[in-house]
């Protein structure tokens, strides 16, 4: 079975990080990280933000945190564009080839 990756969005709170949204990526392991790298934020391992941005690779029931972004809302906002039109993107672009 062929990975698949998610963006998943998490708000903090007093008692920790807690899923806010979540993003399904098309195009593979490459167009998600490309996609990833176009993301606002601080790529530390510890913040303050109150946003967090995390790729996961999904195969089978096992989910893996590839890369993660921090980010303040006003970045946020723009990710979350970013994120929007890059999938608009390559669901139009890619090739149709189930046609009736």
């Amino acid at each position: 079975m062929e990975p698949q990756y998610e963006i998943i969005v998490s708000m903090r709170l007093p008692e920790g990080y807690v899923e806010a949204g979540r993003f399904n990526i098309t195009g593979g392991y490459e167009a998600a990280v490309d996609l990833f790298s176009q993301l606002n934020g601080e790529v530390i391992t510890e913040s303050l933000a109150p946003i967090r941005f995390d790729l996961l690779e999904i195969k089978d029931t096992l989910s893996t945190v590839l890369q993660t972004r921090f980010a303040v809302l006003c970045e946020a906002s723009e990710n979350c564009k970013v994120i929007l039109r890059e999938t608009f993107r390559i669901l139009m672009l890619k090739p149709v080839t189930n046609i009736q």
